[in-house]
Order: C-alpha cells, then sequence, then structure tokens
C-alpha cells in the first residue's frame, strides 16, 4: 500500500483544538482539514475515521510469481501442469474483482515485455537458467529484481520456484513490503527431498528465501506442523479455491481417469500397472511433459500391453473440465502432494477420488470423499469396490459437492487471504 502520513499543525488545549490536519501519500499532500473549533476527542475521532476510509480506498498492488502462468491468463496452447498455475490465476482474478492492482511475473512465452491481459498486468522475466544453464541465473534475477523495483507491489505472493524466493524475499526486505508463500507440497517442509529433487542450491536458496517471508500459507495440518518444526516457521492454514460450476448435472460414463504430469512423484506408471490388473474396466490417461522430463516414452512403450487403457497425453487446461465430468472415479497415484487441485477438479463434478498415498488431515476418510488405499493391493480392491457399486459412487458424488461448497469456494477463501495482506 502506498505510504499515508498524518501530520498535525497547531496546538490542542483542555478542551478546544487549533489544528489543521494534512495528509500526504507518497510524498503529496492528498488531503487537507481544519479542524480547529473541535474538541480533542472530536478531533481524534474524525482523524481515525479518516484514516480508516483512507486505507480502504487505496488500491493495493499484489503481485503473484508464477513463472509458468503465462498460458493460463492468456489462454495459449502450451504444455505446462495447470493446477498451480490456475489456482494462482483464480487468486488473482479474485483479488482484482476486490479492486486490487495484480502484476504477474511469469517466464519468456514469446509475449510482449508488459501485456494486459483482463486487467491482470503481465510482466516477462526470462528465467533461462530454470532448465537450462547456471551462468544465465545473475542474469535473470537482475531482470527479476528490476522489475520488481518497477512494479513496487505492496504484496508478493509465490508458491514455485523455491530458488526465487531469496531474491524476492532480499529485495522486499529492503523494500519493507510484505512476502506470501503458500506451500504446494508436504516435501517444502522436507529438506532431504528437496535437495534430491531438486538440488542443494535450491534448497539454501530457498531455505534462505524463507527467512524474509512474511506469513506463510500451508495446505494441511501437517505442513502447518512441519513448517514451525522443521524451519521455525508459523504458518496459517488457507484451503484453495476453485470456481464452482453452474451445472450439476453431469453424463457419467465407466471410465477410470489419471491426469497429472510425467515427473517422478506422480508416478505415472502405477496407472498402467492398475490397468493391466484390471482388464474389465476402461482407463483414460491425461499427462503433460515437465521441464525435466520431456518425453512420455516410458508410458507410450508400455501402451500395447494394457489395451484396456487409452493414452491422451496432454490436454489444455481450460479444455480438461470435460474429463472430470465424465469419468466414474479419479485415481491418484502421487507419492507427495499437499493439497491436489486434481481432487478439487473431481469433486467439483461429483468424482470420486481413490488415492494411493495422499489424504490431507484424513478428508477423503473423515467426510466419505472417496479411498485412500495406502497399498497397490488395496488400491485394485478399491476401484473394484467403487466401479460395481452406483450408489456408493452417487454417495461419495453428492459427499464432494457439499464439501467443496463449503470450505473450497473462492468467496470463502479471499477473505481468508484478505486477512493477511
Amino acid at each position: 500500500m502506498a505510504g499515508a502520513w498524518l501530520f498535525f499543525i497547531g496546538h490542542t488545549t483542555k478542551n478546544e483544538s487549533s489544528m489543521i490536519l494534512i495528509v500526504c501519500t507518497d510524498f503529496h499532500i492528498t488531503y487537507m482539514a481544519d479542524l480547529s473549533g473541535t474538541t480533542k476527542i472530536e478531533a481524534l475521532m474524525i482523524t481515525v475515521c479518516w484514516r480508516e476510509f483512507h486505507i480502504k480506498t487505496i488500491m493495493k498492488k499484489i503481485c503473484i510469481i508464477c513463472p509458468s502462468a503465462y498460458p493460463h491468463i492468456a489462454g495459449k496452447e502450451f504444455a505446462t501442469a495447470g493446477g498451480a498455475e490456475n489456482q494462482l490465476k483464480t487468486l488473482g482474478i479474485s483479488f482484482l474483482k476486490k479492486g486490487y492492482e495484480i502484476h504477474f511475473i511469469v517466464d519468456d512465452f514469446g509475449q510482449p515485455d508488459i501485456e494486459i491481459i483482463n486487467k491482470i498486468i503481465i510482466h516477462k522475466v526470462s528465467l533461462k537458467y530454470r532448465g537450462g544453464a547456471n551462468y544465465y541465473l545473475p542474469v535473470s534475477w537482475y531482470r527479476f529484481i528490476k522489475t520488481l523495483n518497477l512494479i513496487k507491489a505492496d504484496c508478493h505472493l509465490i508458491k514455485f520456484p523455491k530458488d526465487l524466493l531469496l531474491p524476492l524475499g532480499l529485495y522486499s526486505f529492503l523494500e519493507r513490503k510484505k512476502v506470501v508463500f503458500i506451500g504446494q507440497s508436504d516435501g517444502d517442509t522436507n529438506p532431504a527431498v528437496i535437495k534430491q529433487i531438486d538440488n542443494y542450491i535450491t534448497y539454501w536458496f530457498y531455505r534462505t528465501g524463507l527467512l524474509f517471508v512474511n506469513k506463510i500459507i500451508a495446505q494441511n495440518k501437517k505442513q502447518q506442523i512441519e513448517f514451525k518444526k522443521v524451519y521455525n516457521k508459523n504458518a496459517k492454514i488457507i484451503n484453495s479455491m476453485i470456481t464452482l460450476p453452474e451445472t450439476d448435472q453431469y453424463e457419467k460414463k465407466k471410465y477410470i481417469l489419471w491426469v497429472g504430469n510425467n515427473s517422478f512423484n506422480k508416478q505415472p506408471e502405477k496407472f498402467l500397472k492398475l490397468a493391466e490388473y484390471l482388464p474389465e474396466y476402461n482407463f483414460k490417461m491425461i499427462m503433460s511433459p515437465t521441464a525435466k522430463t520431456l518425453s512420455d516414452n516410458f508410458i507410450t512403450d508400455k501402451l500395447h500391453l494394457v489395451p484396456n487403457l487409452k493414452y491422451i497425453g496432454y490436454v489444455p487446461f481450460s479444455q480438461i473440465a470435460v474429463y472430470f465430468q465424465e469419468a466414474a472415479v479419479f485415481i491418484s497415484t502421487s507419492l507427495r502432494e499437499g493439497f491436489p487441485n486434481t481432487f478439487l477438479q473431481s469433486w467439483q463434478y461429483k468424482t470420486p477420488v481413490i488415492s494411493l498415498n495422499i489424504d490431507p488431515d484424513n478428508i477423503i476418510k473423515n467426510m466419505n470423499l472417496g479411498r485412500h488405499s495406502k497399498t497397490f493391493e488395496r488400491l485394485c480392491m478399491d476401484v473394484k469396490s467403487v466401479m460395481e457399486d452406483k450408489y456408493v459412487r452417487c454417495k461419495i458424488g453428492e459427499n464432494a459437492k457439499q464439501y467443496i461448497k463449503k470450505y473450497h469456494s473462492t468467496d470463502a477463501i479471499i477473505k481468508e487471504y484478505l486477512k493477511i495482506l
């Protein structure tokens, strides 16, 4: 928020004041009021009321850092993951509707340096070192900080990449701006996992950057506890948000769906194994590449072994809803997640989730939103039992729809964010 300062010229007696209130915003006089003749209490009340009004009416600038978000904001066809990016896009649109000025910093997708799409101001910063040579890092960070200084946001939100948390934190600390880090995966609180998946240097950037973070958003209770235990940082749980569909009427088809990227953490090969073990059911698989793994040969080379599996490959995020609408059940095979966006995408269309490993705060079990299998053998049994009982699928679907409305609607979640900005 732009700096607002209150100055008083004059004096006050026991009963009356001879005083002029002068308000400066960013070193410019924006308001003057003659409070002469008022009592001290009246003058104080006027000042406080004005200050509250002024703070609420000054537009805050919010900058969201998400290198891969550009295709989702611009509606372009690029093979990027989608879930987390769309989550931040939805968050940005929600802030925009509340009257905030929204900026995004994104990677280079061949777009202009600065572009405005649906009132969202998009800034391009080439981050060639991500997936490329490390010697690009100093230049990329310099341009990143230069862009931050150009925007001059009051608050910065970042979910990933972890390494950018260091230059963002340093800049915000020196400029006295706020940084909010949004936890993405339970691995964010596990140093060994970060060093394994990324590297030690990235972990150091991330660990040091956390020192400058003002607020941390956790996706579940486990993350909240681990942020405090591992990094000595307090975290607030705020659920992910999702836009509710306009209709509750969906034509379900009897196929089993898997959606994710081709990273090691998602374990897509487990879905092939599941299809092979259950040849009586139809399976559909949607998989997007990652910067580290562009090829999907490790899946396509084995498709001849599973004729009941239809491999679709990459589907743009804007076109993926129909698969969640039609699916009988959704399968998660991920090793680690915070709160998977695919769970929300499934539940908003009344699709049960059968998860091999992930059940954030035991909500699948406690609220009957699907099944948490824990072992592959149990996964096979859970799929069979749910697929063979339409009543169970419908009951889970209704539970899921009510859960989404109560805990993940846009209006409810944005109120929680506004409390910490």
